[in-house]
């Protein structure tokens, strides 16, 4: 719109160009290093999710009398399926919020990190000949937010889910016979 007014008052043959235009192809190499970073990022959720699961998992084990207990009184599969769930949601909830405000603070102050860096090493950490960090754009993208916040949820919620239904299913009259 704006670059249309200008052209009309101009009243000249304009050709614009974007960096985009100009430097296509590094754009792509920056979107597909982005989905890796992404993919990467990805396998290491799905791995401290495996984690959280076996701790699940082991907590399922040390409370064995206390869900028989639960379900002897008359609390259904579903809610002992409910409360493990909950019980590993909370840990990854946990480390989600606590990563989103480590990356919020490393954004924002990002300019005085890399300076910080440069005055206290001499020996030029970030290679300036290579990087140009004078340069390196870092900004927080709503969209990129949601997008880990929900890939994060799903896959906590898929790898909790096999420790809540081991919970739901154990019998109450095996477990108590041998206490």
């Amino acid at each position: 719109m704006i670059i249309q007014k200008i052209i009309t008052q101009i009243r000249t043959p304009l050709l614009v160009y974007t960096w985009i235009n100009n430097y296509q192809s590094i754009y792509h190499d920056i979107r597909k290093i982005k989905t890796i970073v992404y993919i990467i990022l990805s396998l290491l959720v799905i791995i401290s999710c495996f984690s959280v699961a076996s701790i699940s998992l082991m907590t399922i084990s040390k409370k064995i009398q206390d869900i028989a207990i639960l379900r002897s009184m008359g609390a259904s599969k579903s809610t002992i399926q409910l409360i493990f769930l909950c019980y590993g949601l909370r840990s990854i909830f946990i480390g989600m919020l606590i990563g989103l405000l480590l990356g919020i603070t490393v954004i924002l102050n990002s300019k005085k990190i890399m300076l910080f860096l440069e005055k206290n090493f001499p020996e030029n950490i970030l290679l300036n000949n290579i990087y140009y960090n004078h340069f390196l754009l870092l900004e927080i993208n709503l969209l990129d937010i949601i997008i880990i916040f929900s890939s994060i949820i799903i896959i906590g919620i898929s790898t909790n889910w096999y420790p809540a239904y081991y919970a739901s299913k154990i019998n109450p009259s095996k477990i108590l016979k041998k206490y």
